[in-house]
């Protein structure tokens, strides 16, 4: 199992991987450990499709290393779904050559689709095991202004971001908030990080992104115009300085995954020695195929 995500993936949603490779695990120690596959791959609505990844679980105390349990040789294909289910059509992932386990799309051109269905299968060819894996894709969304460029730390007003609404079948939107400090100095830490850092333990690396859990839409101002407007908590900066602010919109697979990861970490209203399942919807194996819509803007947090 692993404890933490690697750097290049923190940006989309740093608890995922690392709960889905526990949830892979064999923790009763009672039976012969079996590893399972694991899917990572993510879909940005209206950008091009990005690489997916392929490895196997490892038992509980091993260190997880993606090269070491990299599945390679698989046959991996997306399709594009129709309302009624039916494949419209088909995207082929194929290996390079130095990267063993990371599948990369045979057209780079191609864009994902907002509000639009899409289905995963990578074929294993050394025991023939097929994973499977759905998702809807968020439509996409837009800034339509921010209210500064530079803050204050711990000023009033707070900044706030006015965007589009996007849209997702069937329930409102579910945001998540992370911002990433693009100059993560010790002296750069704002006073909440700094007074709980311990330089002999912690990077800084470690909080270069900050996340939030997830947080409904309805938390927000709607404006006469359809737009919404949303405040930045300051407690999402873990640096002054330049930080880049990502607003994602997620799909039901994220949003499932990440909502049963809070309850295992925050087990307030669980019995005691209660651990709940994590929620994940891959078929044949383990893992993550999940979408979401995202904008981004960038803003100077300067001190008081």
């Amino acid at each position: 199992m692993i404890t933490r995500i690697p750097t290049r993936l923190r940006i989309s949603f740093l608890p995922v991987l690392a709960v889905l490779l526990l949830a892979g695990c064999n923790i009763t120690g009672s039976e012969e450990f079996i590893p399972e596959y694991i899917v990572e791959s993510y879909l940005f609505s209206g950008e091009p499709f990005q690489p997916i990844r392929l490895s196997r679980t490892v038992p509980v105390g091993a260190a997880y290393i993606f090269e070491e349990q990299a599945v390679a040789g698989a046959t991996v294909t997306v399709f594009l779904l129709s309302p009624n289910g039916s494949v419209q059509d088909s995207l082929s992932f194929r290996e390079r050559l130095r990267s063993p386990g990371v599948y990369y799309p045979l057209d780079t051109t191609r864009i994902v689709q907002p509000l639009t269905a899409y289905a995963l299968e990578a074929r294993i060819p050394d025991d023939d095991a097929l994973l499977s894996a759905r998702t809807v894709t968020p439509d996409s969304f837009s800034i339509r202004s921010i209210s500064a460029d530079t803050v204050v730390f711990q000023a009033s007003p707070r900044l706030e971001v006015i965007v589009t609404r996007s849209n997702y079948p069937g329930r409102q939107n579910i945001f998540v908030l992370s911002a990433e400090a693009l100059d993560p100095r010790m002296e750069q830490l704002t006073p909440f990080i700094a007074a709980i850092f311990d330089e002999d333990t912690d990077e800084l690396e470690d909080y270069r992104i900050n996340e939030s859990p997830p947080f409904n839409e309805e938390n927000y101002i709607f404006n006469p115009d359809g737009t919404i407007t949303i405040d930045i908590p300051w407690i999402a900066f873990n640096f002054f300085g330049p930080n880049r602010v990502f607003l994602y919109v997620i799909d039901d697979n994220i949003f499932d995954l990440m909502r049963s990861q809070m309850l295992q970490t925050h087990p307030s209203s669980l019995s005691p020695g209660e651990i709940p399942a994590i929620i994940e919807h891959i078929d044949g194996g383990t893992g993550i195929f999940g979408s979401y819509a995202r904008v981004e803007l960038e803003v100077f947090v300067g001190r008081l």
